[in-house]
């Protein structure tokens, strides 16, 4: 089983769009807090890997026992790829390791209280861009501290650019997708947004209508 289908954090649209967008970012460090299992950084590194571009990983597994920690860091970049120099694991929380030094963030915190502070941090950082939220929307907390943060953010450098059904992408200069987006207004500032996916509904309608096709 690869490690990557214990977890994910977003749907397959989600990382279509999120990759595509980081790839074509002048962004040279991408950084990742809170890589768990690498689901995500395997999306990321698939997309950028040979760019020139530097993936850094953080997390720090306390869930584990401190003698386990670095293995497990170690398998998990390795199962994302064994033969670069391009990712780099650093084993420390987000909250001490110095991740405003790097372009482009991804927030990947397991929790609410776990995100705020690095959110704070984001306000008055240097970083370039950013993608903040919830991507499967289910904790009130973090959508709460998300679009506050967007609020304060919005007529500011990091300003909103694209709505990722849940997710938000923050950027200091003109981010660009090559995929299809919608453009509408997000806390009175313009913004990109993916198409709806198709939900279970509509495919159980399309499911019904094959059956009766097939019926007559």
């Amino acid at each position: 089983m690869q490690l990557q289908s214990i977890w994910s954090g977003f749907s397959k649209e989600q990382y279509d769009y999120i990759t595509d967008i980081i790839s074509n970012s002048d962004a040279k460090t991408v950084c990742e807090l809170g890589t768990f299992v690498g689901t995500t950084a395997k999306q990321i590194w698939d997309k950028i890997g040979h760019s020139g571009k530097k993936l850094y990983l953080v997390d720090n597994y306390t869930f584990l026992p401190e003698e386990k920690r670095e293995k497990f860091f170690k398998t998990v970049k390795q199962s994302i790829d064994s033969h670069t120099d391009d990712i780099i694991t650093v084993l420390e929380d987000s909250h001490t390791y110095n991740w405003q030094q790097h372009n482009f963030i991804i927030f990947g915190h397991h929790d609410a209280e776990h995100m705020l502070p690095d959110l704070q941090k984001l306000i008055f950082s240097d970083v370039e861009y950013a993608i903040i939220g919830d991507g499967i929307p289910k904790c009130f907390q973090r959508t709460k501290a998300t679009y506050e943060l967007v609020e304060q953010m919005s007529g500011h450098g990091l300003r909103p650019q694209y709505y990722l059904n849940g997710l938000i992408v923050l950027g200091r200069k003109e981010l660009k997708c090559t995929l299809p987006t919608t453009q509408d207004y997000f806390f009175g500032k313009e913004i990109k947004y993916m198409p709806k996916p198709q939900t279970s509904y509509m495919k159980a309608i399309d499911e019904v209508k094959r059956i009766y096709q097939l019926g007559k």
